[in-house]
């Protein structure tokens, strides 16, 4: 079938080559939504279906679940799993036996089934984090917003492939399939959820999830965040496994953000995602390829970003483009041979350690306030200071460096201030991440040195949030005695962490504890 023939949206849902559901998956969709779902119906309705019980069990027992004691019959494992898993596994097991078997699709698939994957592990893993997030919907959700693809892919086949998939085109995939076929996948995947009788918030949501979400709807809670969190995070892994250097912006956004993920765990985060997502494929039985965890791919990753970024730092501050730009078709082993000259910038860059100077700070940090204040954000900078001393161990500047770059994002601006200070500038974050930061920085720094994070001789952090509530953006003097400030105080809490909030014109000290709120 092709566009010519399937002109509209309704077409395609009539076509028999859409997925469909057994009158299992259906019964239980229908049991799942009822106000106190009937267990015993479930379990009776499970076990109409052999391959789907078997399947229900199989999952039940692997390590994803992790149950303490292994499950023997399905009358103990659904209760166990609870009834929107199970409605959540039924659904995945339904749509995984409804693929096309033909050969010169069968890369396409498993493409699409890698991505749908990890984004359902994505979204569990995300509602995981919130406490009022139910974390199966979350899975099902990740499972399901893409399940158009699947559908369009099933229908239009090598047109599906020659006009959305293999096209090298700066146009998203959504753009493309609309230019093509005046409708898109989530106009599919949403419809699709209607059809099969999910909550009418379910699919709005899944209908809603590749739309651009402003700042001021950022909610962890909402099912819309965890979808589109889960999109930007599978688009990241599929692109950083065939180019080290893609941006992963919106990743950091989503996850740093909205799911207070630490800027040092993000590429662990994904790692664990990812291996997740292989063990789905396992227990659905689907082919992805073989494809090994890629941890060690998103660790390299996160090196070439700091590189990348230091070429548009060093670009913003001194208003001309930096010696080299990475290629677009680097490798795991060669892509560092593209990056930057480090000779032409080392006026603006510390001898001793991999990060800037006080002299590339003079000019980068009166640039950042103001871009901070022009498009209204909060930009937080964080001071750290390692006593030099008979017991501070006398940490060398580049081990300090490192410990520093490992904490933050890289995008973030790491400074060596002085001897014993480093100075990072980070835009957007709030107080409670920056506080969240400083004590893990904080800590990291005690454990190198082997001394007690509270002890006179560890390491101190101060942090100011300077927030744009004035017609102009603060001074850098005031920012840097608001910051010595902050590590004056510090020096005097236990916690060796203390920050100031710049507020206009307003400077004042946050305890520890409203840092956090």
């Amino acid at each position: 079938m092709s566009a010519a023939t399937t002109s509209s949206l309704d077409e395609l849902l009539a076509s028999d080559q859409v997925p469909s559901l057994p009158e299992v998956a259906i019964r239980i969709i229908e049991i799942a939504q009822q106000e106190d779902p009937d267990t015993q119906e479930l379990i009776r309705t499970v076990r109409t279906d052999p391959a789907i019980a078997g399947r229900v069990l199989k999952f039940a027992n692997s390590a994803l679940f992790g149950l303490r004691t292994p499950s023997s019959s399905i009358e103990a494992a659904v209760p166990m799993l609870g009834t929107t898993l199970v409605r959540t596994l039924v659904l995945g097991f339904s749509l995984a036996r409804h693929s096309n078997t033909s050969e010169s699709l069968k890369p396409w698939f498993r493409q699409l089934w890698k991505e749908s994957l990890f984004q359902s592990s994505a979204a569990e893993y995300l509602g995981e984090q919130n406490s009022t997030a139910d974390a199966p919907t979350w899975f099902l959700g990740g499972l399901l917003q893409d399940v158009g693809q699947l559908a369009m892919l099933n229908v239009f086949e090598d047109e599906y492939v020659n006009h959305v998939l293999d096209v090298d085109s700066s146009a998203s995939r959504v753009g493309r399939e609309v230019d093509h076929f005046g409708f898109s996948h989530v106009d599919v995947s949403a419809a699709l959820c209607r059809r099969w009788n999910l909550e009418s918030s379910f699919a709005d949501a899944i209908a809603r999830h590749h739309l651009i979400i402003p700042d001021s709807e950022m909610d962890c809670s909402d099912l819309r965040v965890g979808l589109a969190a889960a999109a930007c995070c599978s688009e990241y892994m599929d692109a950083v496994t065939d180019r080290l250097s893609v941006a992963r912006t919106d990743v950091e956004r989503f996850l740093i953000e909205a799911f207070n993920v630490l800027p040092c765990d993000i590429y662990q985060v994904l790692a664990e995602i990812d291996v997740r997502a292989l063990g789905l494929a396992t227990c659905f039985s689907v082919d992805v390829g073989k494809i090994p965890p890629r941890e060690r791919i998103l660790a390299r990753a996160q090196a070439v970003l700091c590189d990348i970024s230091m070429n548009g730092h060093l670009e913003s501050v001194v208003g001309r483009a930096a010696a080299a730009e990475s290629s677009s078709d680097e490798t795991v082993d060669d892509v560092e041979d593209d990056m930057l000259d480090r000779n032409e910038w080392q006026a603006w860059l510390d001898e001793q350690a991999d990060v800037y100077n006080a002299r590339y700070l003079e000019s980068a940090l009166p640039i950042e306030l103001s871009k901070a204040h022009t498009q209204n954000q909060s930009v937080g900078l964080l001071m750290i200071e390692v006593p030099v001393g008979e017991n501070s161990g006398n940490p060398a500047p580049e081990k300090t460096a490192e410990l520093v770059k490992a904490g933050v994002r890289p995008t973030d601006h790491v400074v060596r201030y002085n001897d014993t200070s480093f100075l990072v500038i980070l835009p957007r974050l709030n107080a409670d991440l920056l506080h969240r930061i400083s004590v893990r920085i904080q800590n990291e720094l005690s454990d190198f040195l082997d001394v007690p994070s509270d002890a006179d001789d560890a390491p101190c952090v101060g942090g100011v949030v300077a927030v744009p509530a004035a017609r102009k953006p603060p001074t850098p003097d005031v920012v840097l005695n608001a910051l010595k400030s902050s590590i004056a105080q510090a020096r005097e809490f236990g916690q060796r962490v203390a920050f100031h909030a710049i507020v206009g014109k307003k400077v004042q000290p946050l305890t520890p504890e409203t840092a956090t709120k």
